[in-house]
């Protein structure tokens, strides 16, 4: 399907008069007597690089004086900055910023040398004829200084297009782009892994939304992913649950080591067994990114001040989601003040679902409601844990 969708997005590119379509068996390109003098001359070592692209670098680019020394030996035989300058020109008139351009020169200083017209203006042109504003265009080479250096149909148009694809938008693919250089992976390892999970019975509708909220999970290698795989296999999780991609998407972000520590943990609090923990992995996967002391408090909390026993916890592992000091324990404390009180808040009033009722319902339903009664409850739960619901509390003091 991704195949198919590239393959016809690179065709309407074709057919705009962006890129040519690749012959089948390219012809061997040797390069001009002019290529080769360009060469020649900008690959010649030199002990000793021009002052003044030091100064250049410093004044021009913005680069800092140390960064811009260690840089100016690619330009040992350059006796002007006429290319440099329609370089930087050329970057500004694209809508880069200074401070995109000191990233850019940073990373890829070599690109100073490059020829424009053949080299640079093409890359941005591909990159706004499939879709992306001016800005976007500006931003994703300014994050990934190196797609500036990929030929546009070997590497730039193929990978971009692919994260467009997956991801859905420029929104997302700039988002990623700014955590983690996704551009740097050929498609190749990104069909192959996709490939692997559909093997096991993974629908894609899963699969693409698993990509979206962490495309790192597909970029790694086979072999990693396999072993991630065995892992979620080990905690018995069916690939047709609507958990596993859950499940391989929590254990791609906790080690094993610190999966043995937080499982150690939870188990001698709670005094589960090896295959509660399991079920409990498979109910709330995502309780397993909190540190595996913070989640031992979470357990002898719920076991010792709000008195639920140690099954209760195993059924109900969303409960481990949650902060113990910003929620747990203050909304514990102004159950247990009501009760004392003798406020009935009705038989429907479970921890779990006291837990897990959104800040707004809670504060309308156990703040607002009896702050009359037990005028301290404000107190209790204070004003900067309503979000949006402080001036309805006030107003109903």
């Amino acid at each position: 399907m991704a195949l198919r969708r590239l393959a016809g997005r690179v065709l309407l590119l074709h057919r705009a008069g962006v890129v040519p379509l690749p012959s089948p068996r390219p012809p061997l390109a040797f390069p001009s007597s002019e290529s080769r003098s360009h060469l020649l001359r900008f690959s010649t070592s030199s002990s000793t690089p021009p002052r003044f692209m030091v100064q250049y670098l410093v004044s021009n680019c913005g680069l800092k004086p140390a960064a811009a020394a260690k840089a100016a030996p690619l330009f040992a035989n350059l006796d002007s900055t006429s290319r440099p300058d329609a370089v930087l020109a050329f970057l500004r008139s694209q809508g880069l910023t200074r401070r995109q351009v000191r990233r850019i020169v940073s990373r890829k200083p070599e690109l100073l040398l490059r020829d424009v017209d053949a080299t640079l203006e093409p890359k941005f042109r591909a990159i706004r004829a499939l879709g992306l504003g001016r800005a976007d265009a500006a931003r994703l080479f300014a994050l990934y200084p190196p797609a500036l250096t990929f030929g546009v149909q070997t590497k730039l148009l193929p990978r971009v297009l692919f994260w467009l694809d997956y991801l859905g938008s420029a929104k997302l693919l700039i988002k990623w782009l700014a955590k983690t250089w996704l551009l740097q992976y050929g498609v190749d390892i990104f069909f192959r892994n996709l490939s692997t999970l559909r093997s096991i019975g993974i629908p894609e509708s899963r699969i693409l939304a698993t990509v979206r909220l962490r495309p790192t999970l597909i970029v790694q290698s086979e072999a990693k992913l396999q072993k991630l795989l065995d892992r979620v296999e080990g905690l018995r999780v069916p690939p047709s649950s609507g958990m596993f991609m859950w499940v391989l998407y929590t254990l791609h972000n906790v080690s094993e080591s610190a999966f043995r520590a937080k499982k150690a943990a939870v188990m001698s609090a709670a005094g589960c067994t090896e295959e509660e923990f399991a079920a409990m992995c498979r109910r709330a996967p995502c309780f397993m990114f909190a540190p595996a002391e913070l989640l031992r408090q979470k357990v002898e909390f719920l076991l010792g001040k709000a008195e639920c026993d140690a099954r209760y916890i195993v059924n109900n592992p969303v409960l481990l989601t949650f902060s113990l000091s910003k929620r747990m324990v203050p909304r514990h404390r102004v159950i247990e003040t009501l009760r004392s009180r003798g406020v009935d808040i009705g038989t429907k009033a479970n921890l779990r679902g006291i837990m897990r009722s959104t800040e707004a319902m809670f504060v309308d339903r156990y703040i607002v409601r009896y702050q009359e009664q037990v005028p301290e409850l404000h107190e209790l739960y204070p004003p900067r844990q309503v979000n949006g619901k402080e001036e309805l509390a006030v107003k109903a003091r």
